[in-house]
Parts: C-alpha cells; sequence; structure tokens
C-alpha cells in the first residue's frame, strides 16, 4: 500500500469516527432550535450557571460541524447569538469555525495537497507563483463573499500552497460580518417577548447588506473591466 492510499485511509476513519460522534451521540441533537427556543428560559439560566463549560462544549460542537462540513453551522451560529448575545457570540463562533476550517485545510494538505504539488510540479509553477503573490487577497475574497460553500475554500486552500498562517488570519477576519448578522438574528430570537422588536429588524438589515456584497463586487470588477478597456 502506498502512502497516498494509507493517507487516503486514514482519513477516512477520521471521517467515520467523527459522522459517527455527530449522528448517534447527543452532539448532533444539540442544534435542534425549536426545542431550544421552546425551554429559552430554563436553558438561559443553565447557561449562565454553567457559562464557562457552555462556551467550551458549543465551540467543540462549532469544530466538530465545520470539521465534518456538516449542514448546522448556521443555526450553530443563531445558537451562538441566542445564548451567549451577538458580541460574544461571534466571537465563539470565529475560534470554532476557523479551528474547524484549519482542521480541514490541514487534511487537504497532508492528505491530497502534498502527493497533487509533487505529481504536478512543473504545471504548477506558474498557478502556486499566482498564489504566493496573491494567496491572502484571494482567501479573504472568498471568505468576505462567499461565492463558494465554505468547505469547498478549505479544500481549495489545503492543495494550494497558501500557508497556515495566511489561512487563519483570513479566515478569522473574513467571517466575521457573516457570523456577526446571524449572530444578531440569533440574539433577536432570545429577545422576542421581550419589548425589543428591534433587534430582529437589526439582524435582517445586516442579513440584507451581506447578500449585497456579491452584487457590489462584481459591479466593482466589471467598472474595472470596462476601464481597462
Amino acid at each position: 500500500m502506498n502512502i497516498f492510499r494509507k493517507r487516503l485511509l486514514i482519513l477516512l476513519v477520521i471521517v467515520a469516527v467523527l459522522t459517527t460522534v455527530w449522528f448517534f451521540t447527543p452532539v448532533g441533537k444539540l442544534v435542534d432550535f425549536q426545542s431550544i427556543f421552546e425551554n429559552r428560559d430554563t436553558l438561559l439560566n443553565t447557561v449562565k450557571a454553567n457559562y464557562l463549560l457552555a462556551v467550551l462544549v458549543f465551540i467543540g460542537v462549532y469544530i466538530i460541524a465545520t470539521a465534518l462540513s456538516v449542514p448546522g453551522a448556521t443555526v450553530l451560529t443563531l445558537l451562538g447569538g441566542f445564548f451567549f448575545g451577538p458580541w460574544l457570540a461571534t466571537a465563539y463562533v470565529n475560534v470554532g469555525a476557523t479551528l474547524g476550517a484549519f482542521l480541514i485545510y490541514l487534511a487537504a494538505r497532508y492528505f491530497l495537497g502534498d502527493g497533487i504539488q509533487e505529481k504536478y510540479a512543473d504545471k504548477l509553477v506558474k498557478f502556486n507563483k499566482e498564489i504566493d503573490e496573491n494567496g491572502p487577497n484571494y482567501m479573504l475574497t472568498l471568505r468576505l463573499v462567499p461565492i463558494f460553500p465554505f468547505f469547498l475554500v478549505n479544500l481549495f486552500a489545503g492543495v494550494t500552497t497558501i500557508r497556515p498562517t495566511q489561512f487563519l488570519w483570513t479566515t478569522a477576519l473574513g467571517i466575521i460580518p457573516g457570523s456577526f448578522a446571524y449572530a444578531w438574528l440569533g440574539h433577536a430570537g432570545a429577545t422576542i417577548g421581550e419589548g425589543a422588536p428591534w433587534q430582529l429588524f437589526v439582524a435582517l438589515g445586516l442579513l440584507a447588506a451581506l447578500s449585497l456584497i456579491p452584487v457590489l463586487m462584481r459591479k466593482i470588477k466589471g467598472r474595472a473591466v470596462e476601464e481597462a478597456v
């Protein structure tokens, strides 16, 4: 068995273990937003009484969810805002999402990236040069403007020559706007019934503004092309 097959086998085992943890243990059930909302007061009081543990569990679940690329990160961000408020939730989400993304990046680098770079070294010279010069700019744009799924960007970065430090800071910085918008929406859910509906309007406004970023980027790019012509 060559080294590539060994690495692939290890990767499959890791994915199988994490998937088992997510779907066959209470971890995956923590994202049941409806149940949480129905028991809002009790859960909020429990979180306050066990704050540090709640934060560690939340970040741990977020890391696993991101590393597995399961559909639940948005719900987790909403829950973060629900339990911790928009500001602290954004910080906790940032830690969990960045570390989870970094695990995918490292897995892609170890299991795929090194082999691809070695096998196609001659063909990737120009591509690698472009990544070395502008890689952080590309990464930051892909984080700020979610044109591609989050996990695909993580995988893509892993098979390129983007350095770990570049991946970490661009991810941590680029996901702040989206994380904050969804965390605020979750916080609005926690305040419903307390006479503060403005929280919901602010959250929806942030999400609307976030959705306009791709449109603005296309317009800016279009104008740049026209000026160049």
